[in-house]
């Protein structure tokens, strides 16, 4: 199944436009959420962008003791750049902080191989459909807490 037949359930995280090795997918704002576009001449069908997808193809995450309080920054950054830098900055081994909700830190561990390690010390933010205009309402707070 391709991405553009699941965009509807989309959170926003980014992690298909990481995962895109033909550069097809960019994150575009769509009612004021984030969305993927994909460019369907470039596209070969490899679904990358879709195994990456951590609604798609959950993985575990640590249990967290603390969470911090979210903004709209958190929430509507371009992730791309954030997940590279946090990756190339992890396999150097130096290390990394990484604040995001907790579907962008699952997004970060689907791109590492569902491997997070002490090189990256996470923050995570707390997001709350109810308060936040910019939620993508994919429940993947409740999922993963």
């Amino acid at each position: 199944m391709q991405l553009t037949d699941r965009i509807k359930n989309c959170n926003g995280c980014g992690a298909c436009v990481v995962a895109c090795k033909y550069v097809c997918v960019k994150m575009e704002e769509k009612d004021g959420l984030l969305r993927p576009a994909v460019n369907e001449n470039g596209c070969n069908k490899c679904n990358a962008c879709v195994l990456f997808c951590p609604l798609y193809n959950p993985v575990e995450l640590p249990e967290f003791q603390q969470f911090f309080e979210s903004s709209e920054d958190v929430r509507n950054r371009d992730m791309a750049p954030i997940y590279r830098k946090t990756m190339r900055n992890a396999k150097e081994g130096k290390h990394t902080e990484f604040v995001g909700t907790l579907c962008q830190i699952a997004a970060l561990k689907s791109l590492r191989g569902d491997k997070l390690d002490h090189s990256i010390a996470l923050f995570p933010v707390y997001c709350d459909e109810e308060q936040r205009s910019s939620c993508a309402a994919c429940a993947a707070c409740k999922f993963y807490k």
